[in-house]
């Protein structure tokens, strides 16, 4: 089995007085899909964008990805990576979720993530980065 991580970054298009339920019902789709394909990964979002790593066989990969790609949740993908890895990052969790909120602030911000500034625009290596620490944190 060739294993592979994808990273991507969207615009949201989720519209702010519905963003807590569409996040929910993203999550609470990818968490269900995933666990039936054994994909793992990490979301992570603010206000208008998110970055997603995910984790797994190469087309389970590609499905869950082409799902995406169609959903109108999302705007301007940009896709930053796909690499074969040799184990999984996030191998406990069929979708970790971490919001730039007042609990995530901090490592947000180290990684220069302000409230203003966008997920959306950072690049592939920062993105990594925070998904660790953010997991970590979360550990």
């Amino acid at each position: 089995m060739s294993l592979v991580r994808l990273v991507y970054a969207s615009r949201s298009r989720l519209v702010e007085a519905d963003r807590r339920i569409g996040l929910a019902r993203i999550l609470e789709t990818a968490r269900r899909l995933n666990a039936e394909r054994h994909v793992t990964g990490f979301l992570m979002a603010t206000r208008g964008g998110f970055a997603q790593i995910l984790e797994g066989e190469a087309g389970s990969i590609a499905e869950t990805y082409g799902r995406i790609m169609v959903d109108p949740r999302h705007a301007e993908l940009r896709l930053l990576a796909q690499d074969a890895v040799d184990q999984r990052q996030f191998a406990g969790w069929a979708m970790a979720y971490a919001e730039h909120d007042q609990t995530t602030e901090f490592i947000f911000g180290l990684y220069g993530i302000a409230p203003d500034t966008e997920i959306f625009e950072q690049p592939l290596d920062v993105l990594l980065d925070l998904a660790g620490e953010l997991a970590s944190a979360r550990a």
